[in-house]
């Protein structure tokens, strides 16, 4: 007769949590998530199938855990509690300090005031050897910022780990103090409220060892170069540009940092890669962009520059030009010096100092001399965003700490004039004005009743004894359905050479269109978050080339960005974004360079629903933004009030 298997193969213990190796027991992966456990999936991993328990959690209950795996086990296996036990205390009485430390990394950087950041994985040793040596813990960045130097940060946690040399980065970029975590946004824009039971607060206890303090990488100062206005039209003789891209590339070129904040659509792209290569001459370039949009700068360098060597999202140092995305940043770190010019485009996805990838591009930015900034919507919700792109610039005004810039430039539309004012030099933008072709957009809304039952639907949502954004979300996501049949009807009033792009906030909603495309019998293509990058531009180049493919439906998320889309014009939201600039880059996916035609953007917006109050927070944020970035925004305004009196 076989003798039956051991429940636990094996535990391993590393003095702060346990391994379990066991049978598979239908079940017990919820006792073990109850445990805050985690399950080691890479096959690569020394540990490959192993619940990862932190000791406390395993060991209170242990007898409770036994019994539990025991009954889903139906004694199906040889184990009782004396040998389930024994396990357990033979693998603390033998602990193997590098049980999970494969693959962790940490990273070392030098603050201005003295000290250390530390950051990296977590593991429970790196936190005990942190507090052991009174470090206080940073919650927006997840570091902690140690009074030691990197070396005996570092053997310390070698003698507790057993950590290898090759596990640290040690960088020599000195992180300097952005803010205290003090700064409190102006509340000037309109904020949702959608009724309901009251949620209660969490209060989190105070602690002596965290901080809200944010660090970021110390960046060069802003210089000019020696270009000349007559050197840089030497260099431009032989390259096709439109009439106003030549000024584009010499504000790049006569600056070492600068942003140029064109609309979508007048080429930020291709007066880029121009400045960079005549500034370059010959040596590095690294380009950060979205990955969805790598394809596109790739072809786009190939177009100027056919014989160029490109790398893709991983360090070459035989590659001209290297492209990533920002998820990639961590890998270039240590290779930044090897680089002469850094083009950030979308670059207000570094708005957020506490983001990982902010952390690293700024780490980056202090290696190379010249850093490039491009984006057409460098202001998404309030003023204190510009500041994280001012600093990563090395202006002036970035330098000041975040709450001394809102003190100044944040709260009024006279402040945000005189930001406007103090950025003028840094920052170029030019509407589509100055493209002759184009034929113009005009954004039109329109009014949706709910049926009764959609109505009863609704304020069941709205009602409901849940947090209030996950009814937010329910409440969007519902009313992106009812403007399907709004959108359907729509689409039937069209004439045959007309074609629409339908944004939406939620994956379901696009599902719903293409099948009632279909349904209806309308060339239609899609593009989701979940799509590879070949599947979309597959979907793209359908759409712009095909008569027959008249409708592109697409999340905002996945195809709002950096697409060309000249072939539609029309543009309808089933659901909004939540910023104007977001509404703004998905609208000029077709209202750009090549654009023939009129385009015309329909947002169908529910009545007596949080549609009204979402409209009127991007009405507020669009003056917010203006006030900062539209050169003649404020002289414009004052003129048609002076023409009305």
């Amino acid at each position: 007769m076989n003798r039956r298997q051991d429940l636990v193969e094996k535990v391993i213990f590393d003095g702060y949590d346990f391994g379990v190796l066991m049978q598979y027991v239908e079940g017990a992966n919820r006792l073990f998530l109850e445990r805050n456990g985690f399950y080691i999936r890479r096959a690569e991993h020394p540990q490959h199938r192993y619940w990862r328990l932190p000791k406390g959690k395993l060991l209170d209950d242990l007898d409770v855990l036994f019994h539990r795996l025991m009954e889903l086990s139906e004694d199906r296996f040889n184990e009782s509690w004396e040998t389930f036990s024994h396990k357990i205390t033979a693998a603390q009485n033998d602990p193997d300090r590098q049980a999970f430390t494969w693959g962790l990394t940490f990273r070392i950087a030098p603050l201005a005031q003295g000290g250390i950041l530390l950051s990296g994985d977590y593991h429970p040793g790196a936190v005990a050897v942190s507090r052991r040596m009174h470090g206080v813990f940073l919650g927006h960045s997840k570091s902690w910022r140690i009074d030691a130097g990197a070396e005996v940060v570092r053997s310390n946690l070698i003698l507790e780990l057993g950590l290898s040399e090759d596990q640290f980065e040690i960088l020599d970029t000195v992180q300097e103090l952005l803010t205290d975590g003090s700064v409190v946004p102006a509340d000037e824009i309109t904020r949702i409220s959608l009724g309901g039971p009251p949620q209660e607060r969490v209060a989190k206890a105070a602690d002596d060892s965290t901080s809200t303090d944010v660090y970021l990488a110390a960046v060069p100062s802003i210089e000019r170069t020696g270009f000349t206005t007559e050197q840089i039209n030497q260099a431009l003789a032989g390259y096709s540009l439109l009439d106003h891209q030549p000024a584009g590339i010499r504000h790049l070129l006569q600056r070492t940092s600068a942003l140029l904040a064109d609309d979508m659509g007048l080429g930020k792209t291709r007066q880029a890669i121009i400045a960079a290569a005549i500034r370059a001459a010959d040596r590095p370039i690294l380009v950060i962009t979205l990955s969805t949009l790598i394809i596109n700068w790739q072809r786009e360098i190939q177009m100027v520059y056919p014989e160029a060597t490109i790398g893709q999202q991983a360090f070459d140092p035989s590659s001209q030009w290297i492209i990533t995305n920002y998820e990639r940043l961590g890998d270039f770190v240590l290779h930044a010096g090897h680089f002469d010019v850094m083009i950030i485009d979308e670059a207000h996805r570094l708005k957020e100092p506490t983001a990982a990838w902010t952390r690293h591009g700024f780490d980056i930015a202090a290696k190379i001399p010249n850093r490039y900034l491009l984006t057409g919507t460098p202001v998404l919700n309030r003023e204190s965003e510009l500041h994280t792109l001012l600093r990563l610039s090395g202006h002036p005004v970035g330098k000041l700490p975040l709450k001394e810039f809102c003190e100044q430039f944040a709260g009024s539309q006279d402040f945000r004039i005189n930001l406007r004012d103090a950025i003028g030099d840094w920052m170029l933008r030019r509407r589509k004005d100055v493209l002759p072709g184009l034929k113009g957009k005009q954004r039109q809304t329109l009014p949706v009743e709910l049926t009764a039952e959609e109505r009863k639907q609704y304020d069941q949502i709205r009602l409901e004894d849940r947090p209030s954004l996950a009814r937010l979300g329910s409440l969007r996501q519902l009313l992106e359905q009812v403007k399907v049949r709004v959108v359907m009807d729509l689409l039937c009033e069209l004439d045959a050479e007309d074609k629409v792009i339908l944004f939406c906030e939620f994956k379901d909603t696009v599902g719903t269109l293409r099948t009632r495309c279909k349904q209806a019998e309308y060339g239609c293509v899609t593009v989701v978050g979940s799509d590879s990058v070949g599947k979309r531009q597959k979907a793209i180049d359908q759409f712009q080339s095909d008569p027959e493919t008249r409708v592109f439906a697409a999340t905002t998320s996945a195809a709002g960005t950096g697409n060309n889309l000249t072939a539609a014009n029309y543009v309808m939201f089933l659901g909004l974004p939540w910023t104007p600039g977001l509404q703004d880059q998905a609208e000029d996916r077709a209202y750009r360079n090549g654009q023939l035609r009129m385009v015309v953007v329909k947002i169908p917006l529910v009545e007596n629903t949080i549609d009204q109050m979402l409209w009127q927070m991007l009405r507020d944020k669009r003056q917010l933004a203006s006030d900062l970035i539209e050169p003649d925004a404020i002289a414009s305004a004052r003129s048609e009030l002076s023409a009305s009196l």
